[in-house]
């Protein structure tokens, strides 16, 4: 074992021999370590090397020499680069604007984000460090515009962007990069798509529809269609208006007879009131059919009730009868019970005078017993049947409340609803009687959303800039008489399709 344990060492020695030889072969073909070592003492301003291989400080002209072995390669680099500056934010971008170009929330932004790090130059030969610069495939992406305004970035957390135009955000990113890397990034920021601007209103096409830049008002109603009493296009509308008016005035009448249906049953009425308008205005839209079937469930609702109450009273009527009965037999109990009590004194009083037996006294002990048996036995049915008649009581009181809970929540349900048909119905109405004006004009409103809870409404005119997100709603607003009459007559000019712009 020692001879094997020998080999292996001096196997190890000539391998470690050879690696170091093939390390320093190379330095010592390029002039040796001492060569490197002077080259580097004179890019530093130290000295120069002379024949004899010593190194002459630049202030001495022979004393203090150094010898080339006393140099380490390890001297710091000739340049050093300075850390990279933080990203500087223009004071425009630290608010919000108010400008169409600026982000709102739903935008889709493309963020291409690159950084730039520095290239060390070879060793020996002088030249400076180099830049390259790299895309962060891990950041760059596209990302959505919260409600809250923000993004939200990997590694770099939520940035407010909400109002800032594109170069505000690629600055706000690029601080952002540096707070959270301390890293010198180029960001590159571009809409890969905006939210669609909503129309609503006297068009012939509502709904949504793309935002492009400098996007107006008369852009937008070129695009959606203006509906006015002239168009064609308005009697197709008025069609639909007629038959939406024909179907809610169906609904309020359907949910009129269900409401008084179930006022009738909350007040135990078993008919409806033949002359009450909602019941003539049933005949007329929804037929007497469904006014009958009304009746029918109101008389069958009626009708269960009156049964669930008499069977609650006839529960709570018979045992009224088993109490009673129950406490005449504690009574009558109570009463033998007494009385063998008393016996039973007086023949403990005889058996003293020797006028009666053991015996006898036993016997009449234990018939004192059973009477008093008896006497508990009927007071414990006395007082089950009471609990039982309060339970009773209790479950009717429960059901007449459970009836009473789901009939009022029925009620309101329908109230609510009737509401809505009634708001609808009105509405209708109103559109109705705009188009049956001889002259009419545009009102047009905007929605604008300030924040994620927020919006702002503002009065348009041809000229206003649609934002992204926009509600556009045009109405019909039927001319004043006085402008209507001056229109006919020719005195002024007709009035302007929109009204002039303001803000609320």
């Amino acid at each position: 074992m020692t001879n094997g344990l020998g080999g292996f060492m001096v196997s190890a020695g000539i391998v470690a021999t050879g690696l170091a030889g093939i390390w320093a072969w190379p330095i010592v073909q390029n002039g040796g370590l001492s060569d490197r070592a002077s080259g580097l003492y004179a890019r530093l301003g130290l000295g120069d090397a002379d024949a004899s291989g010593s190194i002459v400080p630049p202030d001495n002209s022979g004393e203090g020499r150094l010898p080339r072995q006393a140099v380490s390669e390890s001297l710091p680099p000739a340049q050093v680069r300075q850390p990279a500056p933080a990203a500087i934010v223009p004071p425009e971008c630290e608010a919000a604007a108010d400008s169409p170009d600026v982000t709102v929330p739903g935008d889709r932004i493309a963020l291409r984000i690159f950084e730039s790090s520095a290239l060390a130059a070879p060793a020996g030969d002088g030249a400076p460090a180099t830049d390259i610069v790299f895309e962060r495939l891990d950041l760059s992406g596209i990302y959505d515009v919260a409600g809250t305004g923000t993004l939200s970035l990997p590694a770099l957390g939520h940035v407010d962007v909400a109002g800032r135009p594109l170069a505000c955000v690629e600055a706000l990113v690029s601080r952002a990069a540096f707070d959270a890397m301390a890293t010198q990034t180029m960001v590159s920021a571009a809409f890969d798509s905006r939210p669609p601007v909503l129309v609503r209103g006297a068009v012939r096409a509502p709904g949504s529809h793309g935002y492009s830049t400098g996007l107006t008002v008369a852009r937008l109603l070129a695009q959606a269609g203006v509906l006015d009493d002239r168009d064609p296009a308005a009697q197709v509308r008025m069609i639909a208006l007629r038959a939406r008016q024909t179907e809610l005035a169906r609904t309020r009448a359907s949910l009129s007879l269900e409401r008084m249906r179930l006022r009738a049953a909350l007040d135990g009425v078993g008919t409806l009131p033949a002359d009450s308008p909602e019941v003539t205005a049933a005949l007329a839209l929804l037929g007497a059919e469904r006014v009958t079937s009304e009746e029918t469930a109101l008389a069958a609702e009626i009708r269960a009730e009156g049964l669930r109450q008499t069977r609650t009273e006839a529960t709570l009527a018979d045992l009224a009868a088993r109490i009673e009965t129950a406490e005449q037999q504690r009574r009558v109990s109570e009463t033998q019970a007494d009385y063998y009590a008393a016996r039973r004194a007086q023949q403990i009083e005889m058996l003293q005078n020797g006028f009666i037996t053991d015996s006898r006294l036993d016997e009449t002990a234990m018939r004192a017993m059973d009477a008093e048996r008896i006497f508990l036995e009927k007071h414990d049915l006395l007082f089950r049947l009471q609990a039982e008649r309060r339970l009773a009581q209790q479950d009717a009181e429960l059901a007449g409340s459970e009836r009473l809970r789901s009939v009022t929540a029925e009620l309101r349900s329908i109230t609510t609803a009737l509401d809505a048909a009634d708001s609808a119905f009105d509405t209708v109405m109103a559109e109705l009687s705009l188009f049956a004006e001889d002259g009419l004009r545009l009102e047009v409103s905007i929605e604008r959303p300030t924040d994620a809870t927020r919006t702002e409404r503002i009065a348009a005119d041809m000229d206003t800039l649609i934002h992204p997100g926009d509600l556009v709603t045009i109405l019909p607003v039927p001319l004043p008489e006085d402008e209507d009459l001056a229109e006919q007559a020719g005195d002024t000019p007709p009035p302007a399709p929109i009204q002039s712009a303001s803000r609320e």
